[in-house]
């Protein structure tokens, strides 16, 4: 009788552990990116299961900066909120994350800028998606691009000098001094050069200038890659 009772219990479990399986069949989907970051990333993959969703390792995410940010005054150890402001999803409409998710990044190393132009550096560690609910996803990510920190380019830093007003002739504009993003990018929109001379001299008085920091306004965006699988559950 224990037997048949113990054999039963078996073929019970067995087919308690066989609809768990089918019931948790895997299927591929992939990750929206814009378009300039899609032609980029290595992988786009994400697994999708009743229970949980996976953006698997090597992924790549756009987000933007939550507020203003300079490496002037950034420590070791401070938080720094980046947005999800459209969410994530992919290209089959599966939501994956909702629109006001944010990543919570934190400054692990800052090289101060030196003198001659030099462009200060800051190195950040992707720790964590935070919901809108506060629901907490751990991530590992880091910056994605050419330069794994954060950085003004050298035509930025060349801006400087560029950043007023010569002889009556305007040859920069604080837009024009621009922002490094962090995905490789340099932004140089706005400058204008009034005339080859103004030129000159501005850029020689940003060659004696100091270093410069690194700095963003809400809203610059920055590419990030996931060092492992960023998994959400249901």
């Amino acid at each position: 009788m224990k037997k048949i009772i113990s054999l039963l219990l078996c073929l019970m479990l067995f087919n308690a552990t066989s609809l768990t399986i089918a019931a948790e069949t895997v299927t591929t989907e992939h990750l929206n990116l814009p378009k300039e970051l899609a032609k980029q990333t290595p992988t786009n993959v994400v697994n999708k299961s009743n229970m949980l969703v996976s953006i698997l390792e090597y992924n790549t995410m756009q987000l933007t900066f939550a507020e203003d940010f300079t490496g002037k005054t950034a420590k070791v150890g401070d938080k720094v909120p980046f947005l999800l402001k459209n969410g994530a999803y992919t290209n089959e409409g599966t939501e994956i994350l909702p629109p006001s998710s944010r990543v919570i990044a934190e400054v692990s190393r800052i090289e101060r800028p030196k003198a001659f132009n030099r462009s200060g550096k800051v190195y950040l560690d992707f720790k964590y998606v935070e919901l809108p609910d506060g629901k907490q996803i751990p991530m590992d990510a880091k910056l994605f691009g050419k330069k794994d920190f954060l950085y003004r380019g050298k035509l930025n830093a060349l801006g400087k000098g560029l950043g007023s007003t010569l002889g009556g002739m305007a040859v920069g504009t604080a837009a024009g001094c621009g922002i490094g993003i962090a995905a490789g990018a340099v932004v140089v929109g706005g400058l204008a050069i009034g005339m080859p001379v103004g030129f000159a001299v501005g850029g020689l008085i940003g060659l004696v200038a100091p270093g410069l920091n690194y700095k963003a306004k809400a809203g610059d965006k920055v590419n990030i890659q996931l060092l492992e699988d960023l998994n959400i559950q249901k």
